[in-house]
């Protein structure tokens, strides 16, 4: 064979297999693959495919069907779609295997809602659980619905369809359970239907937001007395517990169907007002409550009635006197009130048809301030009346001194009566008491001082009677005025020394000594005197002496110093005293003669006149030396 007829054989050869290849494989192209068009909206598709061995192409549907005959382009085309169930079907014949190819259109047919609105219950009550329904009408598919539901943006709750293959339109109620709070007082709720149909943001469509104001609202409590008192105020109280929203609370009093009162917009919810009943006859007091169009009631019957006040008499007695206790009643109405007379709370007499109860007592000092009671009783219908009038029993009797008191007391500088003594004392009518020193009225505050001590009274008494306690009392002080009050004793050696301490206090003072450690000291107390002696006193007995006067309100020390000397030592200084003290007397003598000697002054003449010329003569004879005489 020939090059040229080798290479068309293998080239035909070729050819051959591919086109077989091709044609085994079904080929067909929908385009747009998916459709999503509006009830009534028009809808285009193409349909085609690659394959050469193709006889024709179209669409089976049960609206517009089409049949493109040695055609590779089928197109389905409807202006308007307005058959819920169309499943259009795209089909391409071929010449080879397969024969026939179908590939099925992915078509979704929707419809938004006709309305998506929301059911709530006429009232909602704070902590019950109760259903918010959101109703979807004439929406399809319904497999790509989703309806939920807000509280303003806070999602509650979601439901959806994906399994529910209906292609119809179909209406929706779907419920959601809320339970309010009173936080949710005002708070908007709101349904919204979504359609999915794709990618992208969903197909919205909100109902009318709905405005949540739930509510609280028990049965009301009305509260008045069962019995009333004929022409006297009485009050009647009407309350709501818990009532939410307070504010749009009406309530309504009425007395036998007559409006009493009527209020409204209340801070608190609930009503207290005061009434009278003009009459015995039984009347109907009915509290009426509404909030929004909600009500309810509650309604009392109410007696009306008669009872005076009972009258209670009594007087003071004397104990051991006889007295009497009267429990009375007017006796003119109502005849049949009964009247008793209480002692302590227990029965003690009664009578009947208003007749005075009467008890006859003696008058003991025990029964004084125990309570006596006169009550009267109305027996009524529902439960029977009572008023009553209470007071004391009045027993007279003389004070006595319930403290005990010792025959005598120890007391302290600087204290009082009053901070050691308490005095109780018992008698009707409370008696008085005072404190006595030498009978004469004493101040039991006082500050005691050491001569405050002696007898004392304590003196309880009233107008019939009196009573005395008496106690001694001592008042104690610390050890004062401690003698003796030199602060040196000097002593010769050899010598004996006797010093005293002495204290004063209440009660006396005990004494002790600190002294240098020494046989010869001796020391002896006797009559609240300390006395040290120092027999032969030595250099051992030198030192410190210190008294200490003590009792169990303090004490006090006084220090004596002892200077023990030598007895050489006396006269030596006797002879240096004595030396000192001579010197200046022979000096003063020595002093004296020499001056004598030498001492010129003026003299008297006696006996011997004069001359003129100041010579003495005498009978004619010369002149001689007569002594002279110091003036």
């Amino acid at each position: 064979m020939e090059p040229g007829n080798l290479i068309t054989c293998v080239l035909a050869l070729l050819f051959s297999t591919t086109e077989s290849v091709s044609s085994a494989v079904c080929d067909v192209n929908i385009d747009p693959s998916r459709v999503v068009v509006r009830f009534g909206d028009p809808v285009t598709v193409n349909c085609s495919t690659t394959r050469e061995d193709v006889l024709g192409a179209g669409w089976e549907s049960s609206v517009n069907p089409v049949n493109e005959p040695n055609s590779k382009i089928a197109v389905w085309n409807v202006s308007s779609l307005t058959v819920w169930d169309a499943e259009p079907k795209c089909f391409i014949n071929y010449m080879n295997e397969p024969r026939q190819c179908v590939e099925k259109l992915d078509l979704v047919i929707y419809k938004y809602p006709e309305s998506v609105s929301l059911i709530a219950p006429d009232f909602m009550k704070i902590g019950e659980e109760s259903n918010i329904t959101c109703q979807v009408l004439d929406v399809a598919p319904i497999r790509y619905l989703s309806v939920k539901l807000y509280k303003g943006d806070e999602q509650l709750g979601n439901r959806s369809f994906t399994h529910n293959s209906t292609r119809f339109p179909v209406n929706e109620s779907i419920p959601f359970p809320v339970t309010p709070t009173r936080a949710d007082n005002g708070a908007e709720y709101t349904c919204v239907a979504e359609l999915q149909l794709g990618p992208g943001e969903p197909i919205k469509n909100a109902s009318l937001p709905f405005r949540m104001l739930p509510i609280d609202f028990e049965q009301p409590i009305l509260t008045v007395s069962e019995n009333v008192e004929v022409n006297q105020s009485s009050t009647v109280r009407c309350e709501l517990k818990n009532a939410f929203p307070p504010e749009e609370v009406q309530v309504e009093l009425l007395i036998n169907n007559e409006i009493h009162t009527n209020r409204s917009n209340m801070d608190n919810v609930y009503v207290e007002e005061s009434f009278t009943l003009d009459s015995v006859e039984p009347a109907v007091i009915t509290c009426n409550v509404s909030l929004r169009s909600l009500s309810k009631s509650a309604s009392r019957n109410v007696q009306g009635y008669v009872l005076p006040e009972p009258t209670l008499h009594t007087e003071a007695v004397l104990v051991n006197h006889t007295g009497i206790v009267t429990c009375s009643v007017d006796g003119s109405f109502p005849a049949t009130a009964t009247q008793r007379l209480l002692l302590n709370g227990l029965l003690v007499i009664e009578t009947h048809n208003s007749t005075p109860a009467q008890y006859e007592f003696k008058a003991e000092k025990e029964l004084n301030g125990k309570m006596i009671t006169c009550e009267t009783e109305l027996k009524l219908a529902a439960t029977p009346v009572k008023k009553n009038q209470s007071t004391t029993f009045n027993v007279l009797y003389p004070p006595t001194i319930k403290t005990h008191f010792p025959a005598s007391k120890d007391l302290k500088e600087g204290e009082t009566l009053s901070s050691h003594f308490d005095c109780e004392a018992e008698g009707n009518p409370p008696p008085k008491t005072v404190w006595l020193k030498d009978s004469k009225e004493f101040d039991s505050s006082k500050i005691l001082t050491r001569t405050d001590g002696g007898v004392y009274q304590l003196k309880t008494m009233n107008n019939y009677g009196s009573a005395v306690a008496t106690v001694t009392v001592t008042v104690g002080y610390e050890p004062s005025a401690i003698n003796p009050a030199e602060e040196s004793v000097p002593v010769l050696k050899g010598d004996s020394v006797v010093f005293n301490c002495t204290a004063d206090g209440i009660p006396a003072p005990t004494y002790t000594w600190k002294h240098p450690e020494a046989d010869n000291v001796k020391i002896t107390t006797k009559d609240s005197v300390s006395t040290v002696t120092i027999t032969g006193a030595s250099s051992s007995n030198h030192g410190v002496y210190e008294c200490q006067a003590w009792n169990i309100h303090g004490n006090s020390t006084r220090k004596v110093t002892v200077k023990v000397t030598d007895y050489l030592v006396p006269i030596i200084a006797g002879v240096v005293v004595l030396i000192v003290l001579v010197i200046p007397i022979l000096i003063m003598v020595l002093y004296y003669v020499y001056y004598k000697q030498h001492k010129t002054g003026e003299y008297n003449l006696k006996g011997k006149p004069s001359s003129a010329n100041g010579s003495v003569a005498h009978n004619g004879k010369a002149a001689e030396e007569i002594p002279l005489t110091p003036v």
